[in-house]
């Protein structure tokens, strides 16, 4: 049986925490100027990483993941959404207008787009990065005050959401699966286009040089998580192969797919990501007599 109460306070809590914490860091640098915002970007960014799959619940409320980092984003609604506010002016950019706008428009992806290409004025980017701090502690405080009971408390009288531990294991045991699959399908999948025609300008945060960066934190996090759901040990190996190769792929921003070599060495790291949701799959779902279920890659 997995250890709820493990995962909710050793790993989901404390990650939201430092989700809500980095982003409110963000919104602070930027209250005096917008000169110096790469660094505190990038820990938030780390954060994220860490925390976008603990985004079922509160995450999923008002579209406030999406609204947190949009992506992929496959018709550059980011670049165009950024530039109509731009274009809209101040009235646009107040804590109710931004609540309003399209998710395209707000969080990572449009600040990564302000900070490193410059591509909205300073009073823009900090709002965006006051609704950035607003949208990741409604998560944490929806997650802490409600959410953290109800997966405590599968089966309780009055809970709907979990009518069995079972279920509850069965959510948490889906989201690592899911993490998984993004990572691979998404993170590392979209650069590498296909061998024709490879397209590193789709990885993730290349703006920021975080496109590696984010696949090492993402595999981190999920190893954490994985690790309260069962005792595992063919798991936590595979998750090491993969997080081992991650750390020794000097391609920040995956531009190497565009060759032969570097392209290998990124499936590489592919695979076995692939590998550690097989094994996981086949270990933690038999351990817990669960299957990997909907998830929000599976569309509607």
């Amino acid at each position: 049986m997995a250890d709820i109460d493990a995962a909710v306070d050793d790993h989901i809590l404390p990650r939201l925490a430092d989700l809500s914490q980095a982003t409110t860091a963000l919104a602070t640098a930027a209250e005096t100027g917008c000169d110096a915002l790469q660094d505190p970007f990038r820990e938030a960014a780390e954060a994220w990483a860490s925390a976008a799959h603990l985004m079922f619940g509160p995450g999923e409320d008002g579209g406030r993941a999406s609204a947190i980092q949009f992506w992929p984003d496959a018709r550059n609604a980011t670049g165009r959404g950024l530039r109509l506010l731009a274009q809209q002016g101040a009235e646009a950019w107040t804590p109710e207008a931004l609540a309003r706008a399209s998710v395209a428009a707000r969080g990572l992806g449009a600040l990564e787009r302000a900070i490193f290409d410059g591509a909205a004025p300073c009073p823009l980017t900090q709002a965006l990065t006051a609704d950035l701090a607003a949208t990741a502690a409604a998560i944490e405080a929806g997650r802490r005050d409600g959410f953290a009971a109800t997966l405590r408390t599968a089966s309780a009288e009055g809970n709907t959401r979990f009518l069995a531990p079972e279920e509850a294991e069965a959510a948490l045991f889906t989201t690592l699966m899911t993490g998984l699959e993004f990572t691979a399908t998404q993170r590392l999948g979209r650069p590498m286009g296909t061998f024709a025609e490879p397209r590193p300008l789709r990885a993730e945060m290349r703006r920021s040089g975080r496109s590696l960066a984010n696949v090492t934190a993402a595999l981190t996090a999920l190893r954490d998580l994985a690790a309260t759901l069962a005792e595992a040990p063919q798991t936590d190996a595979a998750f090491a192969r993969a997080i081992s190769l991650a750390e020794g792929l000097d391609d920040p921003v995956f531009a190497g797919v565009e060759t032969t070599g570097g392209r290998l060495r990124v499936e590489a790291l592919q695979t076995a990501v692939n590998e550690t949701g097989r094994t996981a799959n086949a270990e933690i779902g038999a351990a817990l007599g669960v299957q990997a279920g909907f998830n929000r890659l599976d569309g509607d």
